[in-house]
Order: C-alpha cells, then structure tokens, then sequence
C-alpha cells in the first residue's frame, strides 16, 4: 500500500491498528449489512490513477481537512483560488453562528433536550460559513471540557449549549479572556463544583473543593509537569520530569475560588441560573493569603474578582502554557505528534503574536494552519506524521461533501453517541474522550507516539461505524428511498453518477480521491474500487456510486487524516 511504500513508520502502524481492531469483529456478516452486495474481488493488475485535480485543489482539500468539518466540492475550488492567508482572512472575518439560537425544540413543545442541542450542533457544523472558528470550538470543548453527564447538567441542555457559545465565541480571541469566562461559568462551576464553593471552617469541617483548581491547572492550562517551548518535559539533573505543582498549590487555587454563586440575591440557591456568569459573594471568600505557581503570593484581603484575576493570571504567565494548549490544538486539527520544532514554533505565536500580545488564538490557529509541516503534501511529511480521524469528524464529512438533507430538516441523533463513541458535550469524564497523550499498547508505545483517538476505537465501534456507514450511504440515496422517515439524512448522488457515467470509473475515483483523501488516494486502494466497480453492472449508477463510497468509508486508508 501507498503509506507503506513512503515508509511512514506512524501511517503503518495506524493502518495496523485499524486492521487489527477491524479483525476482532470476526467474518460473520452483521445483521443491518446482510443485504449488502457481496462482491469477490479477484485481482486485476490496475495502472497507478492519474488524477485530474490540480495542485492548487489538493492543497485547498487539505487544508479543509484540517480546518472545517469536512470539504465540499465547491469549498474546494474556492479555496484552490487563494492563498491558505487568504482563506484563513475570509474566515476570520465571518460572524459567529452560536448554538443556542440553532437548537431546535422538540416538534410541537416548548423543550428541548440533550438530543436536539446535539442537532443544533450538527446543523451548525454542516451548514454555517464560519467553519473554521466552529472546528475550533470544537477542539476547544475536547480541551476545556463539559458533559451532560453530571446529574445536575443533565437537565440542563440548553445551557449546556450556552456554555460551548463560549468557546465559539472566544475560538478567535484571547486564551486568558476563555479562562475567564470559563472559571465563572455556572456550567463549569456545576461540572467541576466550584459554585457555591466556600471558603475553608475548620469549625464546620468545610474545606474548599479542589476539583476545579486541579482540572484547571491539569487539563486546561499547564498540565502536570514544567515544559521546554517545543512541549518537551524539563528534566532535573537526574533525569526526571519536573512536577508543575504540588497539593499545596491545588489547595491555594481551591481557596482562589470561593464565593462564587449563581446569580441571584442569596448564597447557594437551589433555583440556579444557568446562563449569566456567577457572582462573587464575599462572605464566603476566603481572604487569607494564598501561595501560587513559581512563588507568587497572593496577599490577605482581596476581594473574590481580585483574588480570580491575580490567580489567572498568574497561571497564564507561567511558561507551560503555550507548550501545553499549542500543542493540543496541532493535535485537534493537523497531526497526533507534531515535531518538537513545530509546537515550538506555534508557541512563540501564542507567547506573542507580533504585536506583543500573549494568548492570540486567531494568531495561534493560523501559526498552526500556515506551518510548513501543515502544508506539505503527504509525500514530503516526516514519518510520524498524521493522525485518526475522530468518528464524528467522518460523519459530518460524508454529510457536507454529498450536501446531505432530511425531507424536514431535521436530524435524529439518539443513537449517535453509541454509533460513533462521542457526540458534542457527552465525554464521559472531564478527560474527554480520549487523551492527548494516549499510546496503544505494542509498537506505537515503544516509539513513545500519541494516537489520542484509538482509546475510542474498539472493535466494537469499529463494527457499529461499518453498520452506521452501510445505512447513511448505501440505504440512503436521494431519489430511490421510497419512505424516508423525517429525520433520514439523504445524499445527492446524481452528480457523482453523471461523472460515473459520462467520464468512467477512474473519473469517479478521482473526485473521491480529492473529497476523501485531498487528491491523495493510496494506489492500492484506486486498484481495488476498481476492480469492484466491475461487478456492480447490475447496480444503476447512483447504486454503484454509492457502494464505493461505502468501501472507502470503512476503509484503513480513510481512517487517517494526512
């Protein structure tokens, strides 16, 4: 295969684990795919595909990849006629779309439900221009996580939607600003209990809550221990890792963070507002001096805000964090193990963007996007590069390129989180669904690589994607489903079957070739579509498309973004 043939060590051993996990589900065949078509196919020696698409188009596929929720044709010749600066301008630019005016209420009620602020959330990311701040959001909320799955959120959908409005709007803004709001989030304070936290009484045996003192300072700024510019850990002169803070500190920040309520009149009340910032309620600060990160101390007698302000702060000139949040967000749009140099690179943007402001995310993502490393076509990247698509990211993929509908509008996204192992808002800890620094066991361990999204992918999940991906493509074509149900996301394949028709085969594979894989297909896989393509003559064209595409969704290839 292609990725073999480059010698990316990385490409490889991803290509392993999904063929692995592929062959735990076993050969028998699973109950919503047996009316697939059962297709042998034989060995046809085929010549390497000569794509039609220009340079200019497979680095503006690319680049959509990394930085929307999945390209569509005509983004694509957009965005082949200017510069990534240009395109990045254009986005800039455009207004948010929030989620809270986009979530729907369920049909003839005036309520909504975690299920339909999941809806709005798709509709967003397949419909609104401003895909790139949206995609960031995104990356945002995997980094500064929320989840329904908290007993009191749970019957707050809607302003859970709220909560991730903060990070659409601040996915171009200033890092510390994000903080901020986050820290007084009534979402958060509820999620990480820090509402309603009271300042220590030894008489009452109360001791402040450290929960989110410690997530703050863990996950959403520093992480555990001190790092060089490029991400790398700093090691003492016996060659350990340097912790970035101790219990003590944890202690001090959770005293940072008392005597914050929802806002009403009184302390702690049980009818709680959801959407405005909490307030400071000074009673129940604690005013005694405070040790911080490197020293810092924060004197007796501050007032809550101060005492917030000083302590964010003092977090946001530590050194971590533009290593620790640069680094993720390379992971969330570009690449699992970007090289030292090009974190680094990106962290001297977020330590000052030109015009000596700190914490820039519109400078940061363009650093990101703009980067050698981003840009490069695949057969120039080093050997580590690339990562797992996230199941999600698919999904709204396929939707965007084949300009998906259901005959209302709407979408059902009950089964979503189980087909897909995620959906927006619904990690099941703090941690997210999976972490940055997670390594599968076996070789991509022994070569210290990252590969975040393989803790989701389980043979299982494997096997509920192939199911979920047979029924959207194969089951749903637009024009031969006979009764579609209101929410059945169908799929325009008449365009795609007048190039099957009027130009063949290869021209069909090279337009999936520049949607699916940047104008990059692997040769292997070309070879095989159309070989299969053969046997599908009883099939109308819309049919014979549509078993294609179905082959390279459930295939290793697809599952890595380049």
């Amino acid at each position: 295969m292609k990725h073999i043939r480059q010698g990316g060590v990385m490409k490889w051993l991803l290509l392993t684990i999904v063929l692995a996990l592929a062959a735990c589900g076993g050969a028998e065949p699973v109950d919503t795919v047996t009316d697939a078509p059962t297709i042998s196919v034989p060995v046809v020696p085929v010549p390497p595909p000569v794509s039609s698409s220009s340079t200019a188009e497979k680095h503006a596929a690319r680049l959509l990849q990394q930085a929307t929720f999945g390209p569509t044709f005509a983004d694509i010749k957009h965005t082949s006629t200017l510069t990534t600066q240009q395109w990045l301008d254009e986005q800039l630019a455009l207004p948010a779309t929030l989620h809270v005016p986009n979530t729907p209420d369920v049909v003839g009620k005036s309520h909504v439900s975690h299920y339909t602020r999941v809806e709005g959330w798709l509709n967003v990311a397949l419909h609104s221009p401003d895909q790139l701040r949206q995609r960031v959001a995104f990356a945002l909320s995997e980094i500064l996580v929320t989840s329904r799955y908290h007993p009191n959120i749970e019957l707050q959908p809607l302003a859970l939607a709220n909560y991730y409005d903060i990070l659409v709007n601040h996915a171009f803004g200033n890092y510390r600003d994000l903080l901020e709001d986050v820290a007084k989030s009534p979402i958060m304070g509820t999620y990480l209990s820090h509402m309603a936290n009271e300042k220590p009484d030894a008489a009452r045996n109360i001791r402040s809550d450290e929960n989110f003192a410690r997530e703050l300072l863990q996950l959403f700024s520093i992480g555990l221990v001190d790092l060089n510019l490029d991400g790398t850990p700093i090691l003492n002169n016996k060659g350990q890792v340097i912790p970035s803070y101790d219990q003590t500190t944890i202690e001090a920040f959770a005293r940072v963070f008392t005597g914050w309520s929802s806002d009403s009149p009184y302390w702690n009340v049980s009818k709680k507002d959801y959407f405005k910032p909490m307030l400071a309620f000074e009673a129940h600060h604690d005013t005694a001096e405070k040790q911080l990160l490197n020293g810092q101390l924060l004197p007796k007698g501050q007032s809550a805000q101060q005492d917030l302000t000083d302590a964010l702060d003092n977090i946001f000139a530590h050194q971590n964090i533009a290593p620790f949040i640069s680094k993720q967000l390379i992971q969330r749009l570009v690449t699992s193990n970007p090289s030292p140099d090009y974190v680094a690179r990106v962290s001297r943007v977020f330590n000052n963007n030109g015009q000596g402001i700190k914490g820039d995310l519109a400078a940061v993502v363009s650093a990101i996007l703009l980067d050698d490393e981003a840009r490069q076509l695949p057969q120039y990247q080093q050997e580590n590069f690339g990562k797992l698509k996230e199941p999600l990211l698919k999904t709204t993929h396929l939707w965007r390129a084949l300009e998906a509908e259901s005959i209302t509008g709407r979408l059902n996204t009950v089964t979503l989180e189980d087909t897909h192992g995620q959906a927006p808002q619904q990690a099941a800890s703090v941690f997210n669904f999976f972490r940055p620094d997670y390594m599968p066991n076996g070789q991509l361990q022994q070569l210290g690589m990252s590969v975040p999204e393989a803790q989701i992918l389980t043979d299982d999940l494997l096997l509920e994607m192939q199911n979920f991906f047979h029924t959207a493509i194969n089951l749903s074509i637009k024009g031969q489903v006979a009764k579609p149900n209101e929410f059945q996301m169908l799929l325009d394949f008449g365009p795609l079957a007048a190039l099957l028709t009027e130009r063949g085969t290869g021209a069909l594979l090279d337009r999936y070739s520049l949607l699916f894989f940047a104008g990059d297909m692997p040769v292997a896989l070309n070879t095989l579509l159309l070989s299969t393509e053969q046997q599908l003559q009883e099939l109308n064209a819309e049919q014979r498309a549509a078993t294609l595409l179905y082959l390279v969704f459930i295939s290793p290839d697809y599952a890595i973004q380049l």
